[in-house]
């Protein structure tokens, strides 16, 4: 299979129909662009990274809430997509109920970009622009610091980006935001 963003876009409009689930997965794949680009990564990997992080709940109007099959059923719709194993195993890393240990930069950067991107749509929708293109790092840290802010979003999962990738947190937001900011409007 080609790689591609059309590609990428298109599994997902094939199999994902609710707007707010497809924006997550968009949000996650152009963060996760981002967090290449920051880490200088060829195009090529920039790329597979997008294709990684928009693809990486495929399954979520599928699993039907269970935590313990979401990625496994996404597995399968992602074989019968033609995507490989390896990028399959790696989208599978996300879901701590599986217990796969992320060793890879990929899978941890996965794993922190899926909750910041919570805390950034969250952010988002409640300014009355609805408007990202407006967003700043400095809005967005803090509304990190705001426990009671997006609660369910686990900041300790968005600070492995300074244990797990060596990339400071506020850079980190950057680069995610940045990104998002670019390829995509909530309007």
């Amino acid at each position: 299979m080609n790689n591609t963003k059309e590609k990428t876009i298109e599994i997902l409009n094939k199999h994902i129909k609710e707007k707010a689930n497809l924006e997550h997965c968009l949000m996650v794949g152009y963060g996760m662009k981002g967090v290449s680009k920051y880490l200088k990564l060829p195009e090529e990997k920039q790329e597979e990274w997008f294709l990684i992080g928009a693809l990486h709940d495929i399954d979520i109007e599928k699993y039907n809430g269970d935590i313990n099959v979401h990625c496994l059923v996404g597995e399968k719709i992602l074989q019968e997509e033609g995507i490989s194993q390896e990028i399959i195993d790696i989208i599978k890393s996300h879901n701590d109920a599986l217990k796969i240990e992320r060793k890879e930069t990929v899978e941890n950067a996965l794993f922190s970009v899926d909750g910041l991107t919570g805390i950034i749509r969250a952010y988002v929708l409640m300014r009355p622009d609805k408007e990202i293109k407006n967003a700043e790092t400095k809005s967005i840290i803090k509304k990190f610091k705001d426990k009671t802010f997006a609660a369910a979003v686990s900041r300790e999962e968005i600070r492995l980006c300074e244990t797990k990738l060596n990339i400071p947190l506020n850079e980190f937001i950057t680069a995610v935001l940045e990104e998002i900011k670019i390829n995509m409007d909530f309007k």
